[in-house]
């Protein structure tokens, strides 16, 4: 006589679930200690970063019509420095005896504006390093810039020169026209006067600033979303435990 294996499934009602949901109550507090326990290690050993900002105004100077300009853009300082003085910098800290620099320097220019922002994202040990990176920097910057201003100041003072000595002719001459020349030129020098006057050599109105707040994740946020994750996965861990035994007493059954 052939034996017929038949198999039935078992039906589980919602309260007899959650009755075996809690008997499983040691796996789920595990479950949730151990997610308490990595989140807390990870808040407490994460480095606290703070950002270091220093800013520098761009030399500038007035337009006839009053108007700030600077003898570069922002753009065009910005581009300088990604593509020459950030690498010159690098390289002559690297040379003395510094292994690598544990931050990177981000440069943006706000909006509508004259400034630049320089900022480095790093821990507080490293703020020697970021001082000296943000001051040979700047003074590169400056160096830079100031080779500009001198250019400009020898262009304007040449035109000065030459209309001062053009509205002395008009002064001495007895044309019909010298008073008409007169006007002119005067107000040529008292705008290239007003020029020189106004041209702004660039400079750094503060120097590796640490930002109030750090940056990133603060230790309660993580915290908080380790206590989450752990009333999450408790019930995930007891429902796989379940399964786990259901699976290895079916199959000691059948073997």
């Amino acid at each position: 006589m052939q034996n017929n294996k038949t198999s039935t499934v078992e039906d589980i009602t919602l309260v007899e679930f959650v009755v075996l949901l809690i008997k499983q109550w040691k796996v789920m507090l595990g479950c949730m200690l151990l997610m308490i326990f990595i989140a807390l290690l990870i808040a407490f050993l994460k480095p606290v970063k703070y950002d270091f900002t220093t800013m520098y105004s761009v030399a500038s100077y007035e337009t006839g019509e009053g108007v700030k300009r600077g003898l570069e853009t922002p753009e065009e300082v910005i581009a300088k420095i990604n593509n020459v003085f950030l690498e010159r910098q690098r390289r002559s800290l690297l040379s003395d005896n510094v292994a690598e620099l544990p931050f990177e320097v981000n440069v943006t220019n706000p909006r509508n504006t004259l400034l630049l922002r320089v900022t480095s994202t790093t821990e507080d040990k490293n703020l020697p390093l970021v001082e000296r990176f943000h001051t040979g920097l700047v003074q590169a910057i400056e160096e830079d810039q100031s080779n500009l201003v001198e250019a400009l100041k020898r262009s304007l003072e040449s035109q000065y020169n030459a209309y001062s000595e053009a509205l002395a002719a008009a002064r001495s001459s007895n044309s019909e026209r010298a008073s008409e020349l007169e006007a002119v030129y005067l107000e040529k020098v008292f705008l290239i006067e007003r020029r020189i006057s106004s041209i702004n050599e660039g400079e750094a109105s503060q120097l590796s600033v640490r930002s109030i707040e750090p940056v990133g994740l603060g230790k309660s946020f993580i915290i908080a979303v380790g206590l989450i994750l752990a009333i999450l996965f408790a019930p995930i861990a007891a429902i796989l435990r379940i399964f786990m035994k259901k699976v290895t007493i079916a199959y000691r059954q059948k073997h």
